[in-house]
């Protein structure tokens, strides 16, 4: 009965179609992917055939996705643009600081006037985007320079490279904590409304809902999905409120 047992687990691990766990933030910058493919696929592979598969092109990303078996980890904004047509379902919201959300400000030296270059770590579109929003009122269009960190975008300012930085409020507060000296010139020109950080999406057609709901409530738990977490700049998955999918347009 164990032999059998043994062959079948087996031949469920061997066969079994691998599940993709497809990554890609607007609000991210990532620099190092085969470090942050190693990590994560060291941990879903206890939970059975999962493959973690980050991308750094959102045209290239969302030609991977499917209409079913979907697993996404992407920011608020994109899974906004997304949810319908690929029938997702928001499981959980990052935590960062004990807070699931965060705001996007415009940061320059004080009394700048609105021209010149603006700095972002976002996704082009959404560093638009958010500039459309915020500067609206004075009918500008400023060019946008992708860097690599939100810490570049600051520091840009700082030194004069830029005239503006598009950042979360974390990453100001953060530089503010470790060189005052940096950003005492510093002005916040526009702050959002808060905006929920990175999300994890599942479809509804997906059959492993449960499993995949546990992967990522254990991942904050374990070494190896801790330092995950980290490369993507956050603390912890937790399940996202019924209130909070409502917010997001989540009608499921």
């Amino acid at each position: 009965m164990k032999i059998i047992l043994y062959i079948s687990l087996l031949t469920h691990l061997l066969f079994a179609e691998e599940t993709k766990i497809y990554f890609y933030s607007t609000d991210i910058n990532i620099n190092n992917f085969k470090s942050l493919k190693i990590l994560c696929n060291e941990y879903i592979r206890d939970y059975g055939s999962y493959q973690f598969q980050p991308f750094s092109d959102k045209e290239t990303f969302e030609k991977q996705l499917r209409v079913d078996n979907s697993i996404l980890i992407i920011s608020s904004w994109h899974y906004q643009k997304l949810a319908k047509k690929y029938n997702l379902e928001a499981l959980f919201v990052a935590q960062k600081k004990g807070t699931i959300t965060d705001s996007k400000i415009l940061v320059g030296k004080k009394n700048a006037k609105m021209q010149g270059f603006v700095t972002s770590a976002y996704d082009i579109a959404y560093s638009d985007e958010l500039l459309l929003q915020f500067t609206k009122k004075q009918n500008k269009k400023m060019p946008v320079l992708i860097v690599p960190k939100e810490i570049d975008a600051l520091m840009s300012v700082s030194f004069g490279m830029s005239s503006f930085a598009l950042v979360s409020k974390d990453s100001l507060d953060f530089l503010k904590k470790i060189n005052p000296s940096l950003t005492k010139d510093f002005q916040v020109f526009y702050e959002s409304e808060p905006k929920y950080r990175i999300l994890l999406a599942n479809n509804i057609l997906n059959q492993n809902k449960q499993e995949v709901i546990t992967m990522f409530t254990n991942i904050s738990k374990t070494l190896k999905g801790k330092k995950f977490l980290e490369m993507i700049d956050i603390e912890k998955f937790t399940k996202i409120s019924k209130k909070d999918r409502t917010k997001l347009g989540d009608l499921k």
